[in-house]
């Protein structure tokens, strides 16, 4: 299944941290089965209501596919992750 990620990381972070968390992602969505096609990266943006008292965040966007039955413990992983102040994963229709 195809899928797209967004994913808003806490502003502040040094880019080598930055750099991290996104080697994280990368790594839970191949431990996942999954596999990243494209990865678009928004930067710094300001949210349109503060999230975990931030009112900016670092937006990126990732296509990826993975098998639909490792999606719920993806996501359970996601949520983990403390640096990332938000993720929405949405499926992408088949066309």
């Amino acid at each position: 299944m195809k899928y797209e990620l967004m994913v808003i990381i806490k502003p502040l972070l040094p880019e080598d941290i930055k750099s991290k968390v996104l080697a994280r992602i990368e790594k839970l969505i191949v431990k996942s089965k999954g596999e990243i096609k494209e990865t678009d990266i928004w930067g710094k943006r300001h949210l349109a209501y503060p999230i975990k008292k931030h009112e900016e965040g670092y937006y990126v966007v990732l296509d990826i596919e993975m098998p639909q039955v490792n999606v719920k413990e993806f996501e359970n992983e996601l949520k983990l992750q403390s640096d990332i102040l938000r993720h929405v994963l949405i499926r992408e229709d088949n066309k």
